[in-house]
C-alpha cells in the first residue's frame, strides 16, 4: 500500500460507534467520571482496540494536554524545552496544515511517508481483530491516527523515547488520546467552544476537559477564571488523589521599537525572549515551563529555548506579493479576544481582516469582537471544511463587508489589492481557512493535498 492509498483510506473513515455515542453521554455521567473515569463505558471500546497493539507504554513518559485554547502552543513549547534538555520527544497534534504527517513528530521531525505507511499497516493488522470483537467497532480518522502516533512512539522508537506529548483533539473524557495510560495531565485555558458536544456552559465543558485526569496524576493547570470551575477541579483532584500544580506566575515583556512588536516572558527563573506573541503566549509558555520544571531538575538553564518555539497559524507572518501577511487561526470568541490583545501592540493605519468561520462556531460573537477594532475592513469567505455559508452570516456583517466570496483566494486577493503599505492584513476565523490560503499561495509545499480533519 502506497502513501496516497493510506491517506485516502484514513480520510474516508467514518465516525466510529464510539465517536458517535460520546455525544449522547449526559452531563451527569461526565460528572461521575470525575470520581471514576472508567464509568464511561464507551471509552473501553477504544482502550480495547489500542490494547491490541500490545505496546509497553510507561505512563510516566506520557503527557496528555487538554484545553479550549492554547493546548497546541503548550505542547509545542514543552516539546522544544524537552528537546533542548536532550530528551527524545514524541509529539502528536491536530489538526494539520499541509500534510497529515505533521500530526506525528519525533524530535521535531514529521513522520516520513515510508514510516507512515509502515505504521498504518502494522496498526491495522493488530487492531482489526479487536475492533471486530468489540461489537463491530471501527476506528474513526482521529482514533486511527492517534493509534498510529502511539505505535510510532512506543514501538518504532521504544528504545530511546523519553516523553510522548499527546494533544487532545476534542474535549478530554472521551477523546482517543485519553485511552493512553498517562501520569501527567495538563489543562490549558478553558473557554466556550464545541458547546453542542462538550456542554452548554463553562462548568460542563470543564468537566469534559477534566476527564483526562487519571488517579494519582500530576495535574498542571492555569488559574481558573470561574469559581464554579475551580470547585469542580478541586473535587476531581481530591477524589482521584492527584497532585495539582498551578502554572508559575509570569508576566509579558514587550519591545515596540521596531516595525512589529517583539515579546518576551518574565519568569521566576529570569527573562527570556519568545517567538510567539501576546499575553496568550505568556500564559501558554508559563504552563509549559511549569511542566518542564517538574520533569527536569535543571530546567532553568534550558529556558532560553522558548525563543525557538514554532507553532504555525498563530499570528504567523508570511511574505506574499512584497508585503507581510499574518495568519492567525483564532476560531472562537476567546481566540479572537487574544488576537485583539496582540494587535493592540501593533502600529498600523488600517487593518484588513479576511475571515471564514466554521458552522459550529459563534460567528456573531466572533465578528462583533473583531469589528470593535477601529479602521478595520472585513472580507468574508467560506472555509474548506465545516463551513458557515455566506448566506448564513448575520446580514449586518454581510452589509459591512468590503468584499464577500465563497472562494477564499478571491477574498484574500481582494484584501491584498486594497491594503496599503502601512496597513495590516490578517487572515483569521479558522485554521481550515489558513490551511487553504497556504496551499493556494505556496502549492509546491504540498505535493499531496490532504484535508485538515
Amino acid at each position: 500500500m502506497i502513501y496516497a492509498d493510506v491517506v485516502h483510506y484514513l480520510k474516508n473513515q467514518k465516525k466510529s460507534k464510539y465517536d458517535a455515542l460520546r455525544q449522547a453521554i449526559p452531563y451527569e455521567d461526565m460528572v461521575s467520571s470525575l470520581e471514576d473515569p472508567h464509568k464511561l463505558k464507551y471509552m473501553n471500546y477504544i482502550k480495547k482496540a489500542y490494547a491490541a497493539m500490545d505496546l509497553n507504554i510507561d505512563p510516566s513518559k506520557v503527557i496528555v494536554v487538554a484545553g479550549t485554547n492554547g493546548k497546541g502552543s503548550v505542547c509545542a513549547t514543552l516539546q522544544t524545552l524537552l528537546m533542548a534538555a536532550g530528551k527524545n520527544v514524541g509529539f502528536f497534534s491536530s489538526p494539520h496544515f499541509l500534510k497529515v504527517n505533521e500530526r506525528i513528530k519525533f524530535n521535531g521531525k514529521d513522520i516520513s511517508d515510508d514510516d507512515f505507511c509502515r505504521v498504518f499497516l502494522a496498526v491495522r493488522k493488530k487492531v482489526t481483530t479487536s475492533c471486530e470483537e468489540a461489537e463491530d467497532l471501527t476506528l474513526s480518522f482521529f482514533e486511527y491516527i492517534t493509534a498510529m502516533a502511539v505505535y510510532y512512539f512506543f514501538d518504532t522508537h521504544r528504545e530511546n523515547i523519553d516523553y510522548a506529548i499527546l494533544e487532545v483533539g476534542l474535549g478530554g473524557a472521551l477523546d482517543s488520546t485519553n485511552a493512553i495510560p498517562h501520569a501527567t495531565s495538563v489543562i490549558a485555558k478553558l473557554g466556550l467552544d464545541h458547546e453542542s458536544v462538550l456542554g452548554r456552559n463553562l462548568p460542563e465543558i470543564a468537566v469534559n476537559k477534566f476527564g483526562i485526569i487519571a488517579p494519582r496524576n500530576n495535574v498542571f493547570h492555569m488559574k481558573f477564571d470561574s469559581a464554579e470551575v475551580s470547585l469542580l477541579f478541586e473535587k476531581c483532584i481530591r477524589e482521584l488523589h492527584c497532585n495539582a500544580i498551578e502554572a508559575h506566575a509570569c508576566s509579558m515583556l514587550i519591545d515596540k521599537s521596531k516595525k512589529y512588536p517583539t515579546f518576551g516572558i518574565r519568569t521566576p527563573f529570569g527573562d527570556f525572549p519568545m517567538n510567539m506573541q501576546g499575553m496568550r503566549a505568556v500564559e501558554n509558555t508559563a504552563l509549559a515551563i511549569t511542566v518542564f520544571d517538574n520533569l527536569e531538575p535543571n530546567a532553568a538553564k534550558f529556558l532560553s529555548a522558548v525563543k525557538n518555539v514554532n507553532w504555525p497559524g498563530r499570528m504567523e507572518k508570511i511574505h506574499h506579493k512584497n508585503r507581510d501577511i499574518f495568519l492567525s487561526g483564532d476560531h472562537n470568541p476567546q481566540g479572537i479576544e487574544s488576537l485583539l490583545e496582540i494587535l493592540s501592540h501593533y502600529k498600523f493605519r488600517e487593518i484588513h481582516f479576511v475571515v471564514g468561520i466554521c458552522s459550529d462556531k459563534n460567528h456573531l460573537k466572533m465578528l462583533q469582537k473583531l469589528m470593535t477594532l477601529k479602521n478595520s475592513h472585513l472580507y468574508l469567505t467560506e472555509t474548506p471544511l465545516k463551513t458557515l455559508p455566506l448566506k448564513c452570516y448575520d446580514k449586518n456583517f454581510l452589509e459591512l463587508a468590503q468584499f464577500a466570496s465563497p472562494n477564499p483566494l478571491e477574498a484574500f486577493n481582494a484584501a491584498v489589492l486594497n491594503a496599503k503599505s502601512d496597513d495590516l492584513l490578517v487572515v483569521t476565523g479558522s485554521l481550515y481557512l489558513i490551511s487553504r490560503i497556504l496551499r493556494e499561495i505556496f502549492p509546491g509545499k504540498c505535493l499531496l493535498e490532504t484535508s485538515r480533519i
